[in-house]
C-alpha cells in the first residue's frame, strides 16, 4: 500500500510541476516585511539503458529509471535553504536538505544533509558529472551526504570548507549504538579560473571515527558492538546492481583519508584527476588497513566553445547549450592490503564519453567502459567485462 502511495504521490508531483507545459522552473516570490521569500521549485529524471559483454558471469543488461527528484531551494534575506526528494530505484529517500546562512557574497554557513567536501566527482551534482556514474575511486573512497554543519568561502585563489559531520545512517537511524563522526575540509588553490584558462590544486582531508553497528546485550547489560569500516564500488553501472569491490574492515576505531586533486582547461579541452589513500586504524592489535586509488579524465568540447570554472565550488562548469563533449577516463582502484590480509579487489577501467547538452534542461549521454578486475575481488574476479550504456537526461 505505501509503495503504491509514493507512486501515486510521484505522479500527481510531477503533473503539478510540469502543467504550464514549459520545462523550466517557476519560481514564487512572496513579500514578508521588506524582504521576499523566494521559491523556486526543481525535478530532475535519469533514464538509462545498459549492455554488457562479459567472460563468464552473466549481467544484467536492461533499462532503467535509476534516479527521480523533486524539490525546492527557498531565499529569504540572507537565509536560503534546499529540499531535495529522491524516488529512484522504488524507494523515497532525503538527498539534500539544509539551511544555509549567506555571510557575504563568498562565503556561508551551511547546517543539514549534504556532501562533505571530499572526492570532486562526488561532491559534484550527478547531473553534471562527466560520466553517467561517479568513477570507481571517488565511489569508493569519498563519503557522500551526512549530517553536518559546514563553513564554505573562497576569494580570487583560495576555496576552503571545513565542517564537521555525524553518522554515516543518522538520517536513518538505522542501527543503534554511539554514532560516528568527522571532520573534513578541502583547501583549493585556483589562481587560474577564467573561462577557457583555468588551473586548480586541491588537498582534502577527513578523519572519521567508526559509524555505529548495533548493540547486543551481554549479562543483561547492552554494549555496542565492535565497529566497522567498509568500502565498496559499483561496476560503473546503475543497472548492474553486482560490487566487484568490497572491503570490511573489523574492530575498527577510525579512518583518515586525504584526496589531491588538479584540474585545468585551456580552450576546449579540460584535465581532471584526483589521487586519494586511506589509513583504517584498529582495536586489539589488529594491523592497520590501507588503500589507495586514482583516476584522470580528459574532456574535449567538440562543440560549444570552451570550459568555464564554478568559484563558488571550486569546480568545472557546465558546458552551455548545444555542446558535444568528448571525455576519456582512465582509473584504477585497490583494496587489496596484504599487511592486514584484507582483499577487497582491484578494479581498472578504460571509459570513454560523449555528452550532447540539447539546452539547459535536455541532455544524451552515452558510454562506453573496458573494465579489468583483479584475481582476488569478492565478485567477478579475474574477469573483464565491456559495458555500453545511454541516458536521457532532464533536469530543471
Amino acid at each position: 500500500m505505501m509503495k503504491k502511495f509514493n507512486y501515486s504521490l510521484l505522479v500527481i508531483l510531477c503533473v503539478l510541476f510540469f502543467s504550464n507545459n514549459t520545462l523550466y522552473a517557476q519560481s514564487l516570490d512572496v513579500k514578508v516585511g521588506e524582504e521576499t521569500l523566494k521559491v523556486t521549485p526543481s525535478a530532475r529524471l535519469f533514464l538509462d539503458g545498459a549492455a554488457f559483454i562479459q567472460d563468464e558471469s552473466d549481467l544484467s543488461n536492461g533499462v532503467k529509471i535509476p534516479d527521480v527528484r523533486l524539490g525546492f531551494a527557498a531565499d529569504y534575506g540572507k537565509w536560503s535553504g534546499k529540499v531535495d526528494i529522491g524516488f529512484g530505484n522504488g524507494k523515497v529517500s532525503a538527498k539534500d536538505v539544509f539551511l544555509q546562512y549567506n555571510l557575504n557574497k563568498t562565503s556561508y554557513l551551511r547546517a543539514g544533509n549534504y556532501k562533505e567536501p571530499f572526492g570532486m566527482d562526488r561532491m559534484e551534482s550527478s547531473t553534471r558529472i562527466k560520466f553517467m556514474t561517479n568513477n570507481a575511486t571517488s565511489n569508493t573512497f569519498a563519503p557522500g551526504r551526512r549530517i553536518g554543519v559546514s563553513y564554505v568561502g573562497w576569494s580570487n585563489m583560495l576555496w576552503f570548507s571545513g565542517g564537521f559531520f555525524g553518522d554515516g545512517g543518522a538520517m536513518s537511524n538505522s542501527k543503534d549504538g554511539d554514532h560516528g563522526y568527522s571532520a573534513t575540509s578541502r583547501l583549493v588553490f585556483n589562481p587560474l579560473k577564467k573561462t577557457g584558462a583555468i588551473f586548480h590544486l586541491g588537498l582534502a582531508g577527513t578523519m572519521r571515527k567508526a559509524d555505529a553497528n548495533g548493540r547486543e546485550e551481554i549479562d543483561g547489560i547492552l554494549k555496542d558492538n565492535t565497529r566497522k569500516i567498509g568500502y565498496s564500488g559499483p561496476l560503473l553501472s546503475n543497472i548492474e546492481n553486482i560490487k566487484p569491490l568490497s572491503a570490511s574492515i573489523s574492530d575498527a576505531n577510525y579512518e583518515a583519508k586525504y584526496a589531491v586533486e588538479l584540474v585545468a582547461a585551456h580552450g576546449p579541452v579540460s584535465l581532471q584527476s584526483e589521487y586519494f589513500h586511506t589509513n583504517v586504524r584498529r582495536y586489539n592489535n589488529a594491523a592497520t588497513y590501507q588503500a589507495k586509488g586514482a583516476y584522470a579524465q580528459v574532456g574535449f568540447l567538440a562543440m560549444g566553445g570552451n570550459y568555464a570554472y564554478s568559484s563558488s565550488s571550486a569546480l568545472l562548469g557546465r558546458p552551455s547549450p548545444k555542446s558535444l563533449e568528448l571525455v576519456g577516463r582512465f582509473n584504477y582502484t585497490d583494496l587489496d592490503d596484504k599487511a592486514s590480509n584484507i582483499y577487497g579487489g582491484t578494479m581498472r577501467d578504460w571509459s570513454i564519453a560523449a555528452n550532447y547538452y540539447l539546452n539547459k534542461y535536455i541532455m544524451f549521454r552515452v558510454n562506453y567502459s573496458y573494465i579489468n578486475l583483479g584475481d582476488y575481488n569478492p565478485a567477478l574476479a579475474g574477469e573483464n567485462v565491456h559495458a555500453v550504456q545511454g541516458r536521457i537526461q532532464v533536469v530543471f
